[in-house]
């Protein structure tokens, strides 16, 4: 579970921004990356002249025509999206333009995803060069404590890859699975006292907090939890959540 997923060899990307690189890479943004390291990758562009800086976003490789369903929104590399997740979509070329903030309403396999509803199916496909997509804030994969009603905790770990990083964190939690709340939270220097307030991430650190249990006055009690993220390119956070019966 993280914020977001470093490239794989043979995924496709696409460029928004290549600095000063002699051919820019924007003027052919979708590639097939080769991972080098965790932090790096290459694409098949011989550049004479090196960029400073460049940016990349998730490419569509395909929005095909879908009579009688929600539109469908094929990737070029695994997209860690689940329902109720917010992408931002550019120049998508399809009937009807998905362009702007669109929310997921279903999940395909790990490279496709819908928007909107089968009353909007796409009845002209999209582009398969142009289009690209980048998250506007996404969720962590949801846990589920069973009967457990005790106190827990959670570990976020945040890794800084490049730039200037930085993404908002929220703790949430639910009766159902459906509807969402931000649930309370402590540090371990000031465990009783229960924080609700979005995190703010930009340092590549450990950090525990303790996960207030049904029974304290302060508490919020529920069933699920999950983390709701803003999308940053540059920091990778992974929780690992730990409770008591």
């Amino acid at each position: 579970m993280q914020s977001s997923a470093p490239a794989q060899t043979g995924d496709v990307i696409f460029f928004t921004a290549s600095g000063v690189s002699v051919p820019l890479l924007t003027v052919t943004p979708q590639q097939v990356v080769t991972v080098i390291s965790p932090t790096t990758f290459s694409v098949p562009v011989n550049c004479t002249t090196g960029g400073t800086s460049g940016a990349y976003d998730y490419a569509i490789t395909s929005i095909p025509n879908t009579p009688g369903a929600a539109p469908l929104i094929n990737c070029g590399r695994a997209h860690g999206l689940h329902v109720g997740d917010t992408v931002t979509i550019t120049a998508s070329g399809s009937t009807p333009s998905l362009d702007g903030l669109q929310t997921v309403t279903a999940i395909d396999s790990p490279t496709a995803f819908r928007v909107l509803t089968s009353a909007n199916p796409t009845t002209n496909p999209g582009s398969t060069t142009a289009a690209h997509y980048q998250k506007t804030t996404f969720t962590s994969d949801v846990y589920d404590r069973g009967h457990q009603a005790g106190p827990g905790g959670i570990v976020l770990t945040s890794v800084v890859n490049t730039g200037t990083p930085s993404t908002l964190v929220d703790i949430q939690g639910s009766f159902d699975g459906t509807n969402w709340f931000n649930t309370n939270y402590a540090t371990t220097a000031a465990p009783q006292t229960a924080l609700y307030a979005q995190l703010t991430i930009t340092t590549g650190v450990s950090t525990n907090y303790k996960i207030a249990s049904g029974t304290e006055t302060s508490a919020i009690n529920w069933k699920y939890l999950r983390l709701k993220f803003t999308t940053s390119a540059a920091i990778l956070v992974t929780p690992a959540i730990h409770t008591t019966p």
